[in-house]
């Protein structure tokens, strides 16, 4: 991909969270998927690190090693013509140079935008100090600058996933702090993760001055209510594959039963042809 197509692509993704439909990025973890949601009109892909990470038999945690992440993320942008965001974890390095270096190497792929968390990957999974988090974001929008991609940063925020802050008031508090903070640094989203309760959402979308990524989880609103509140984009995380690995847990489950039948692999099923069609692209 040459850097002008980069450059527009990066354009187009950042206008997604602006518009007044909210941005559903139900997130793959390989070519074929992205071609699928290519195909049916989702105007960009995104990644998930844990999807990524567990189709290659590998815990989540950036145990999986920068360089195959990267060889996934350069794969799945060469197989669609939409944008594509990389979930990155916490870049994969803690200092701020190093982070900026590897997002360089991820904008060689020719993807535009990062997911980029701010809690340590080592156990216990601690928040990054402000001011660090601050640091790393801002590296990476000044690299982004230098190298000529208007890169989206979907800066997340750990807080309520994390033991600390401990009371719900607590952690909408440090949310709006950080989110207002990462902002500032660079950051062009805001993604409270695992976050569903509606209440805080609008809280975080009123107090922040960036566009919110919601969490699609048990207790989130439907697409309508969160579309109407303003929120900007909605994520699945690992959803795709969780409910992909169910659907071939239970169809081979039942064919370990003499007496099942093959429908569940084979009623409504997409057909090899179409299947075809897509990588054919």
């Amino acid at each position: 991909m040459n850097r002008t197509e980069q450059i527009a692509r990066a354009e187009t993704f950042r206008a997604l969270h602006r518009g007044s439909k909210l941005l559903v990025l139900p997130n793959v973890w390989d070519p074929l998927g992205a071609q699928l949601l290519e195909s049916l009109g989702y105007p960009a892909v995104a990644t998930a690190s844990a999807a990524v990470a567990f189709s290659h038999g590998i815990d989540d945690g950036e145990r999986i090693g920068f360089d195959t992440m990267l060889d996934v993320i350069r794969r799945i942008v060469k197989s669609v013509e939409v944008p594509v965001s990389a979930d990155i974890e916490t870049g994969f390095a803690e200092e701020p140079g190093d982070v900026a270096g590897n997002m360089r190497r991820l904008l060689e792929t020719g993807a535009v935008g990062i997911n980029l968390e701010d809690s340590r990957v080592e156990l216990p999974r601690r928040l990054y100090p402000l001011e660090l988090q601050r640091a790393r974001i801002q590296a990476v929008r000044e690299m982004a600058n230098d190298f000529g991609v208007p890169l989206v940063i979907n800066a997340r925020i750990d807080v309520f996933v994390r033991p600390v802050p401990e009371s719900r008031s607590e952690k909408i508090a440090e949310a709006v702090h950080r989110g207002n903070a990462y902002v500032e640094a660079g950051a062009d989203c805001v993604f409270p993760v695992a976050l569903g309760d509606f209440e805080i959402l609008k809280t975080l979308q009123r107090e922040i001055d960036a566009p919110i990524n919601a969490s699609a989880t048990a207790s989130t609103p439907s697409i309508a209510e969160l579309e109407q509140s303003g929120i900007a984009r909605l994520s699945l995380g690992p959803g795709l594959l969780k409910a992909a690995l169910t659907a071939m847990r239970e169809v081979a489950s039942g064919l370990q039963d003499p007496r099942g039948s093959y429908t569940g692999f084979t009623r409504d099923a997409m057909t090899s042809a179409e299947i075809e069609e897509l990588v054919s692209k």
